[in-house]
């Protein structure tokens, strides 16, 4: 047999095939195609499962990483960090610690083993008992039953039916003390069936039901920029286009009659209302996204930060971002919340079924948590407990939970609530995405419907020529990478240029750093669980923030050996850092006043020190090559621009106003240019501009409105650039509830 084909057992080879396969406190139902744990199922995207499967049933054996390609994805040319990502999920699922292998084992240079003891549970049937003896299948059955055969079962059959009454009555008693101490209710919602509703190419997201569950309404790019949609909820209905005054339309929200659908406009900010039958729009706010109706149709509240993100993961607002409320009738405006109380971004706005209180996602650059307040804007409490990242919050009609999705789409969840809307025991989870990301929920006025956004967004990294003056080539740019339903992202340069690293990440899987050379050959995994990463001057090292145990660390790992070491410890929960390029300072994003700006410490004093003081926002460094200066980004209202500090603090200078946002991540070699992902009218491209005389240069061309570009590097060399190119697909979908 070659090594690079995996037997497959099936009935046709002349194999029995068990149905069920057990490790440890794990349960592998093939027919069922489901993983347990203990009395639990485990999410798994169907791509994960096959991985799993054919390491299992191999068990004790190296499987290579060909043999495993080509039986998970056997019509398909995939790159060997597809198949990473999955193991990865998997060792995520199996709770398994870098350097702990109790499941699967990576062979170096050859593939995976699955080490755990495996048992196989053949099925039983009514006819007889299935043997395997000495490589010979036979089935027995019993052909003569006598008399005393009869008598003597019934005596067992009553023996048998007095303990199944005692252990069912032990159960009962043991599932009352569980119901009572676990704190969970018994009402927890269930999926009974879902049923795509759209099937656009595109980008169709940010449903919202209507009270009578019978319509939904929608944002799509189907016209080539996004506007409103209705559609019924019956089987044949079409599309009706809603809006199409060109305003980039978003988020769309039905009012409590169904009269009225409120929505943010991006091209003319703020909040706008339309009749559900079309018509002309009326502006409420000069700013501000996500609206939520309160329940009496006189208030709306919304968010105070805008939409600016398309991905799958993105967050729904920024510090210093807070709920606001405004009259449907006068527009008089009132602040709810207020920045940094609770930390991070208020977004997303929900409200209580009764109309008393507002439910809210607050979030960072990497944490998400549930928080709810009084329509006055008191008694505050947060509802998520310990989870890292919960978003996109409603009620149940009920007024006796919530609903909001986990890690950013993986799952929906449902948690219970008292009567006066404190959480009750743990969330419980309704359903898990399959495959792709479930964002933007709506539920319906009774109940029993749930619509969602799937969502699916590949990125990769691009290359694209640049000549000495900073003109580009772009019809010469090429692909690096290739991920489906994964982003490879943040790229950084190595201080000669020859190679670069990267940073991999899809739904259910840890973030992964990559390396790889300069022109996309000889890729290879260096380190799970680690945020965006710098290069050390040496070439040898990087530098990365990781958390463990919930807490935040910098660390730097030498490539050759993978040996990791931990510089120090951070004080609070940090996502983004920028090691300088000598090496001896990380600067970070840190939100202690409310509002995110740039901190600097020392990689061996371990001093912070406060760099930008902005009031909205001035974060996510990038150090010039000479380390004497930091580009960042600004905001201002909806807009943000690219400025430039001393890195040793100072006086802001602001290199770019433009409308859109300035993002920038790289500098030319010397030091003039900054490079930064700059969005104009719902477009994102690759510019640069220029520290001396602020002139600015486009160096990408692309068109598409579902699509983004991040993080772009610029060579040591200088030949060259790189970037994120991201596309964001997905369509609307509806659960029906039980």
């Amino acid at each position: 047999m070659s090594e690079n084909s995996l037997r497959v057992l099936s009935p046709a080879n002349g194999d029995v095939l068990p149905r069920v396969l057990e490790f440890g406190a794990f349960r592998l139902d093939v027919e069922k195609r489901l993983l347990w744990r203990d009395t639990e199922t485990v999410p798994l995207t169907p791509k994960a499962f096959e991985v799993l499967l054919a390491l299992v049933r191999q068990h004790g054996q190296v499987v290579t990483k060909d043999q495993l390609m080509a039986s998970v994805w056997p019509e398909s040319v995939v790159e060997e960090n597809s198949l990473n990502v999955h193991v990865s999920a998997l060792r995520k699922v199996f709770g398994e610690k870098p350097q702990e292998h109790r499941f699967i084992v990576t062979v170096p240079g050859r593939g995976y083993q699955f080490v755990a003891d495996v048992r196989e549970t053949f099925a039983v049937s009514e006819l007889g008992v299935l043997h395997a003896n000495a490589g010979q299948k036979t089935v027995e059955h019993k052909s003569t039953v006598t008399q005393g055969d009869l008598a003597k079962d019934r005596r067992k059959n009553r023996s048998w039916w007095v303990a199944i009454l005692l252990a069912l009555s032990a159960l009962g008693v043991l599932g009352f003390w569980l119901a009572g101490n676990r704190g969970r209710a018994r009402d927890t919602s269930a999926v009974s069936r879902t049923i795509q509703i759209t099937t656009w190419s595109g980008l169709d997201f940010y449903p919202s039901i209507s009270p009578d569950g019978n319509t939904v309404a929608f944002s799509s790019d189907r016209t080539g920029g996004f506007e409103l949609y209705v559609k019924q909820l019956i089987s044949g209905a079409r599309e009706v286009q809603l809006t199409s005054d060109g305003g980039q339309n978003f988020e769309p929200a039905f009012s409590p009659d169904g009269s009225l659908i409120a929505f943010y406009s991006k091209k003319r900010g703020g909040i706008w209302i339309i009749p559900t039958t079309g018509g002309a729009a009326k502006q409420l706010t000069e700013f501000g996204s996500h609206p939520a109706w309160a329940p009496d149709s006189s208030l709306i509240a919304f968010q105070s930060d805008v939409l600016f993100d398309l991905g799958f993961n993105v967050s729904n607002a920024f510090p210093p971002s807070t709920i606001w409320l405004v009259s449907v009738a006068t527009g008089e405006l009132q602040q709810l919340t207020q920045a940094g109380n609770p930390a991070g971004g208020h977004g997303a706005p929900s409200w209580s079924p009764d109309g008393k209180r507002i439910a809210f996602d607050s979030s960072d650059t990497g944490v998400a948590s549930i928080w709810s307040v009084t329509a006055e804007g008191d008694d505050l409490k947060k509802l998520s407990g310990e989870l890292r990242n919960a978003a996109d919050v409603i009620y149940g009609p009920d007024n006796k939970s919530i609903y909001f999705v986990t890690d950013r789409g993986d799952s929906i969840q449902q948690l219970r609530l008292t009567r006066t809307g404190d959480p009750v025991g743990e969330p419980s989870k309704v359903f898990d995405a399959s495959g792709s990301r479930i964002r933007q929920i709506s539920i319906s006025a009774n109940s029993k419907r749930i619509v969602y956004s799937a969502l699916s967004t590949s990125g990769d990294i691009w290359a694209t020529p640049v000549s000495a003056t900073g003109n580009s080539a772009d019809n010469n740019a090429t692909q690096l990478t290739q991920g489906k339903n994964t982003r490879n992202s943040w790229p950084a340069f190595s201080p000669d240029g020859r190679k670069i690293l990267y940073l991999v990440y899809s739904v259910g899987a840890s973030f992964q750093l990559w390396l790889m050379d300069a022109d996309g050959k000889n890729k290879s995994e260096l380190t799970t669980d680690a945020a965006n990463a710098s290069w050390f001057p040496d070439g040898k090292r990087i530098g990365f923030a990781g958390a463990v145990d919930n807490r935040a660390a910098f660390w730097s790992m030498t490539i050759e050996s993978r040996k990791k070491e931990k510089l120090f410890d951070f004080d609070e929960y940090i996502h983004y850092t920028r090691l300088s390029p000598d090496g001896k300072q990380v600067a970070f994003n840190l939100a202690r006043s409310g509002t995110l700006n740039i901190w600097v410490t020392s990689t061996d004093s371990h001093e912070q020190k406060q760099i930008t003081f902005d009031k909205e926002m001035a974060a996510f460094a990038a150090w010039s090559p000479d380390g004497k200066w930091i580009a960042f980004e600004i905001k201002r209202g909806q807009d943000n621009n690219v400025c430039i500090v001393p890195s040793d603090g100072g006086e802001p200078i602001q290199l770019t106003n433009d409308k859109g946002k300035s993002w920038p991540y790289g500098w030319s070699p010397d030091g003039d240019k900054v490079l930064f992902a700059g969005e104009r009218d719902g477009i994102w491209n690759v510019y640069w501009v220029s520290r001396s005389t602020k002139k600015q240069k486009q160096l990408t061309n692309f068109t598409k409105v579902n699509a983004y570009v991040r993080y772009p590097s610029w060579s040591p060399l200088g030949q060259q650039i790189v970037y994120e190119y991201a596309e964001t697909t997905g369509n609307i979908w509806m659960a029906d509830l039980k």
